[in-house]
């Protein structure tokens, strides 16, 4: 691991763009990072046409010239390869290499990201300028990290980019991976509307949605490891110069195997832009980025006030909101938080974003929230640094399923993220801190998993590795709508579930849509359960079954629909429908209470971070609802930012409070 050099940690930062401003308001910039206790910025990232003005033609003396001024201030630089914008000289001499779509239209210069991640020329010039950049400030002491490119991630235009090098990749993945185009129309069943293809080059682009799921699936997983050899790419390059670790800005998006991506870094680092009314989810993500690496991630992009192109992105946030955003992204392991971004842009895109400062150099009303962080910061420092985010709860959530419901929701408005969030946000109101993990990630440190809309499994050895997890003990909650699919989001023809059935010796008899009003369904103790969107009927033994379907069609009526079973010296939960509320409180509260797993008694929006290491054991508590919540606290605990201490019992949290707490 790599560590941060040079800097203390934990730090605010902001994204800094000089090229924007005159040289002659960079001094007035840095008197105010001071000011607000900023010690990193982020620079660099879209500045390729003043790195290279003209082809071969470098400047950096101007970049030399800003990172010594900061540097001379006690501020340190992440700084990131310009590869997100290509100038305008490299467009009119490779037209070829612009993202162009299905029809022939090429996207609009002037953006970002403008140009395609498959295109050998544009490969070309980004290994020139990275490697030129890394060689110019590679052992610069005031450069303390590396940022390549700018939020790597499809997009809609970019996953419909069709040009030929695009092409020549989806051809060349699905030779791969099936070898010969018989077995490609044999596994996706190309007999369906006569789709039989003679040849890999014959495979178009599917941008219609009876293509099928699983050519959509093949097309979406081409464009996302062009996206990753891209990634690859640069930081092979940046490692053979550079000390400082290496990272690139990810966003809260599903459909980037981040744990494939994290291979290729020293760091993960993170973008969001959670409101008021959902700040409480951003915890998911932290939660996720966590577990990528065995390393604090780096909060690299959110905002002291709103998000906002041509307007501003939602109301003026209560009081605090800034401080416990900034404090979230440290709480829950992350060893920074820098904004977006320090200065608001005078001209050009962005113009009602969030900063710190106006574009005329006045700081934005929750200038005094900044202050109060970065005096958090080293006030919790040592406490920060020396204990990890203490956990033996895992919730699944995988890249492959993402791109799977992308295309075949099961049942109408499934959402992958949001269904999977909205049982994270259930585990936070509850007090339980889950780790996040991909499909890859070790299963050895958890009491507890839950695998919710874990459409296909077929990920590696992932049911092996479950088998003898739950075996050893291990409590699994799984489903809904999960192990239906084989790898490729395809059915499977001789049975419905690919291995839960076999392991547990049940039988998925329908699965139907509902809305809840159509099928009454019940615990074993008579108490109502409320069916969302979908319905797994099982056939079971009758002592496994926590709820049935009581009403509705009659060949559903005595089904279970939630089951409980041994296995080994574990157990797991089968989950046959998306539960909300007292239904949902009940799983959670079974599975956590037959593994004992860690957790705290609490109430409101208020999230629980336990925390443990050299530096002693606490908790830290962020209220992200700005409402009054409560901690059960078990055992007598001191505020490391007042140097109040607290008894052991139930204590009160007010609306966005932030409480560092470590044991006495």
């Amino acid at each position: 691991m790599k560590p941060t050099p040079y800097i203390e940690t934990p730090f605010l930062g902001a994204a800094y763009y000089p090229e924007d401003w005159d040289e002659s308001e960079i001094p007035r910039d840095i008197a105010k990072m001071k000011e607000a206790g900023i010690r990193c910025v982020r620079i660099g990232e879209f500045a390729w046409a003043k790195m290279e003005p003209k082809p071969g033609q470098y400047d950096f003396a101007w970049l030399h010239r800003v990172v010594d001024a900061l540097h001379e201030a006690g501020i340190f630089v992440i700084l990131g390869t310009p590869t997100a914008c290509p100038p305008s000289w490299f467009i009119r001499e490779y037209p070829e290499a612009v993202r162009t779509d299905i029809r022939g239209r090429r996207c609009q210069v002037g953006t970002r990201r403008h140009c395609c991640s498959s295109s050998p020329v544009y490969l070309a010039e980004c290994r020139r300028i990275v490697t030129r950049l890394a060689a110019e400030f590679g052992r610069d002491e005031a450069v303390v990290g590396w940022q390549i490119d700018n939020e790597l991630y499809g997009g809609d235009f970019a996953l419909q980019c069709t040009c030929r090098a695009c092409m020549k990749r989806f051809h060349d993945s699905l030779r791969k991976r099936y070898g010969t185009v018989e077995e490609f129309n044999r596994r996706l069943d190309m007999n369906i509307f006569s789709q039989m293809y003679e040849s890999f080059e014959d495979v178009q682009c599917p941008v219609e949605t009876w293509n099928g799921p699983q050519l959509h699936f093949e097309w979406e997983l081409a464009k996302e490891q062009a996206e990753i050899d891209f990634i690859a790419m640069q930081a092979e390059i940046l490692k053979r110069y550079v000390d400082a670790p290496v990272g690139t800005d990810l966003m809260p998006l599903g459909n980037m195997d981040l744990e494939a991506i994290a291979r290729h870094l020293d760091v993960v680092q993170f973008n969001h832009y959670n409101r008021p009314d959902n700040l409480i989810e951003a915890a998911f993500w932290f939660d996720h980025f966590r577990t990528l690496l065995d390393r604090p991630y780096w909060n690299t992009e959110t905002s002291t006030t709103w998000p906002g192109g041509i307007k501003m992105g939602f109301p003026l946030p209560p009081e605090g909101f800034c401080r416990v955003n900034t404090w979230l992204a440290v709480a829950l392991g992350g060893e920074c938080a820098m904004y977006w971004l320090w200065r608001q842009h005078w001209a050009g895109h962005e113009l009602m974003h969030g900063s710190v400062l106006s574009p005329s150099g006045r700081p934005v009303y929750s200038f005094g929230e900044v202050q109060r962080c970065a005096e958090e910061f080293r006030a919790a420092a040592d406490f920060v640094n020396g204990t990890k985010v203490a956990t033996d709860v895992a919730l699944h959530f995988t890249a492959t399923n993402a791109m799977l419901f992308a295309y075949q929701k099961i049942v109408r408005d499934t959402n992958y993220a949001a269904d999977v969030i909205h049982i994270h946000t259930a585990l936070t109101k509850r007090g339980i801190r889950p780790d996040v993990i991909g499909a890859s990630h070790t299963l050895a440190p958890y009491k507890v998993l839950f695998s919710p809309l874990m459409m296909t499994m077929e990920d590696g050895d992932l049911p092996r590795r479950i088998r003898e997890w739950v075996a050893d003990g291990g409590v699994w909650v799984v489903g809904p709508m999960s192990d239906v699919r084989n790898d490729i989001g395809a059915h499977y023809t001789n049975r419905e579930m690919g291995f839960v059935e076999d392991m547990l010796g049940i039988e998925l008899t329908y699965l139907v849509p509902t809305d809840g009003t159509d099928l009454s369904a019940a615990w074993s103790d008579g108490t109502p359960l409320t069916a969302r969107r979908l319905a797994e009927c099982y056939t079971t033994r009758s002592e496994n079954a926590l709820a049935a379907v009581t009403g509705g069609h009659s060949a559903l009526v005595g089904k279970t629909l939630v089951a409980q079973f041994s296995y080994g010296h574990g157990r797991v939960i089968l989950v046959g429908t998306l539960l909300e509320g007292d239904d949902l409180a009940r799983i959670i509260e079974l599975a956590v209470g037959a593994a004992g797993a860690a957790r705290y008694r609490a109430s409101g929006s208020v999230v629980v971070v336990p925390r443990a290491g050299d530096a002693g054991e606490g908790v830290i508590l962020a209220e992200v609802g700005h409402e009054p919540g409560t901690v059960f606290l078990d055992a007598p605990m001191r505020d490391l930012l007042t140097g109040e201490t607290y008894p052991a019992g139930e204590t009160a949290v007010a609306p966005y409070a932030v409480h560092v707490l470590r044991r006495i």
